[in-house]
């Protein structure tokens, strides 16, 4: 398992409407996210893959190789498919949740909503394995 950085544990509260963005309780991450978003919610923080992982292209796949101190932590490789080597390789500078769904949105001709889960999902999975630091 991967060990998880420490962080000070810190908040910010928004106000929002709750009629305008209807029962909260029973929306999906990605639902939720567009609703906030058509009610003038804009998501600020920055993502940005973390340096111990290294991108390679071997043969016809596209690999992290965990680096330097990380492997202690993490003693393998990560394939990726093609949108997540982009998101991957759009990550090498600080990204918001935006510009990565808008990059899937435009290259891939996907919905907005379908973009939105995916980039959800792929970040939440690289923050469970300590593989993008969040600004």
């Amino acid at each position: 398992p991967v060990k998880k950085q420490w962080q000070t544990p810190t908040v910010s509260m928004t106000p929002v409407d709750k009629d305008e963005v209807a029962d909260l309780n029973r929306l999906s991450d990605t639902e939720l996210k567009i609703r906030l978003e058509q009610t003038g919610h804009n998501f600020q923080r920055k993502y940005q893959a973390s340096q111990n992982f290294i991108h390679r292209k071997i043969a016809d796949s596209d690999v992290l190789i965990s680096v330097g101190s990380n492997i202690a932590n993490f003693n393998g490789y990560v394939e990726l498919n093609g949108s997540a080597a982009d998101l991957w390789e759009k990550l090498q500078t600080p990204s918001k949740v935006d510009e990565l769904e808008q990059l899937l949105e435009k290259k891939y001709q996907i919905s907005h909503e379908t973009a939105v889960e995916h980039v959800l999902d792929f970040l939440k999975e690289l923050q469970e394995h300590n593989m993008v630091v969040v600004n």
